[in-house]
């Protein structure tokens, strides 16, 4: 990791226990291509970023344990609404709807995916 970086956020995980769940739940609402790789005992599918800069993967592995509560993740879309009409469908459930930021500076959501994580989408439409 960077220790240079300038950013509060380096690296974040979102816990799985199972990636033939998560990863098409996440291709499918975020339009990607995640791939499962070995990392040790894990398994990863990073989420595309620039470097340097922070970015963050699905984990699965030993002590990895999908949670509803805590801390949140945002994930950036260009497409808010798209994103969100994918969740539900996709097997998950959306828990705060599109809602606006402030002026100019876009929308946020949070649902739940399909193992039950916490996260939230942020976009400006």
């Amino acid at each position: 990791m960077n220790k240079t970086s300038p950013n509060a956020v380096e690296w974040f995980e979102i816990p799985t226990t199972d990636f033939t769940k998560s990863l098409p739940f996440y291709n499918r609402v975020l339009g990607l291509q995640l791939e499962a790789k070995e990392l040790g005992p894990n398994q990863i599918a990073i989420f595309p970023h620039e470097n340097p800069g922070p970015g963050g993967c699905l984990m699965q592995g030993p002590g990895m344990v999908p949670a509803g509560a805590g801390s949140v993740v945002y994930l950036s879309t260009p497409d808010i609404d798209s994103a969100l009409a994918q969740i539900e469908p996709a097997g998950g459930k959306v828990v705060i709807p599109k809602t606006p930021i402030g002026p100019e500076m876009g929308y946020f959501a949070r649902f739940l995916d399909v193992e039950g994580n916490l996260v939230g989408l942020c976009g400006l439409g």
